[in-house]
């Protein structure tokens, strides 16, 4: 198991060394396959114990998130499953959703076949997906995306390339080359966006793949380059990475969010966000500020609706001056 929450928390997430071996990823890979997802989510109990009695700033920092949530979630009050003050309980339950997310991971990824219940909401988006020479779809670290990009297949013929910073996941990307060495040709592996990279990118759209981001966490290689608006109550820093590409790939947007919300059960959501970005040059902080703005509300509505299972175990509003 991995986690970005270690004891120092002022550290950027893309700094922070994984938690957890090459060894116990590989005991857990190989546990997976003689015993199954059932008894690998057993063995994950004690797993996830260890790393969250460890983990002290962990906790507290998960803590500060779910009294943020349980402040905030008066403003969606039918969605927000957090309606009592958080407890040590629901710290937990997002530690071992985490886990539980990296079970899968080993599943989706280590070539075995992937069988779940999916819950489809805006399916019809995908069709529009099919249509269009390629796409942009914006998510976050809610969730699991491992789970979406096969869930996917069996809805749309085009192609969803994952662009993902890999350099804090040595580790794990390690053990799956050797377990299934397939597993990554759907990744696009990135250290920072020069102009080979866009021009790879812009290829991948052209070809009409949908090119899956993130836009939760700091841009790796611009630490600065960020834009600070409200989540959950505060200013937070999000990055102004994703739609500087999005605008520069000229491709339609959506945003999408897969989320298990039983042992084997998946709801996806997909929303179309925007015909195209455009960041006109006397306005283009101001429009970075409404797209960024629009996307964070957006977040704002899955974090309160499935808190346990964001998983950003680190002080995601440090740049901010604390209101509360």
């Amino acid at each position: 198991m991995q986690s970005n929450a270690i004891s120092d928390s002022s550290s950027p997430w893309y700094l922070r060394p994984e938690r957890g071996s090459e060894w116990g990823l590989r005991f857990m890979m190989l546990f997976y396959r003689l015993c199954g997802k059932f008894l690998t989510r057993v063995l994950l109990y004690p797993v996830v114990t260890f790393f969250f009695l460890t983990d002290r700033a962990g906790r507290l920092l998960s803590r500060e998130f779910f009294e943020r949530i349980y402040r905030h979630s008066r403003s969606y009050v039918n969605s927000s499953v957090l309606s009592h003050p958080p407890g040590i309980w629901d710290d937990y339950q997002r530690f071992y959703n985490f886990g539980c997310s990296m079970v899968d991971r080993i599943e989706v990824w280590g070539g075995t076949s992937w069988t779940a219940n999916v819950t489809w909401h805006g399916l019809q988006h995908f069709d529009c997906l099919q249509e269009q020479d390629g796409a942009v779809l914006m998510s976050a670290h809610i969730g699991n995306l491992d789970a979406l990009r096969v869930a996917s297949k069996t809805k749309t013929e085009k192609e969803i390339k994952a662009l993902v910073f890999t350099k804090n996941s040595d580790h794990f990307m390690k053990v799956l080359n050797i377990v299934n060495p397939d597993a990554l040709k759907d990744v696009v592996p990135i250290q920072n966006i020069d102009i080979l990279t866009m021009l790879k990118l812009k290829n991948l759209i052209d070809e009409g793949n949908a090119l899956g981001l993130v836009a939760d966490r700091v841009t790796v290689g611009s630490p600065e380059r960020v834009i600070e608006v409200p989540f959950l109550g505060d200013l937070a820093p999000f990055p102004q990475g994703p739609w500087i590409l999005a605008s520069l790939l000229g491709c339609p947007v959506y945003t999408i969010f897969c989320v298990r919300a039983e042992r084997n059960r998946y709801d996806v959501f997909i929303e179309p966000f925007a015909d195209k970005i455009t960041l006109p040059g006397k306005q283009r902080e101001t429009k970075l500020h409404d797209w960024i703005c629009s996307y964070a509300l957006n977040l704002e509505k899955y974090c309160c609706r499935f808190p346990h299972h964001w998983f950003n175990f680190y002080d995601f509003w440090s740049r901010s001056s604390k209101t509360s």
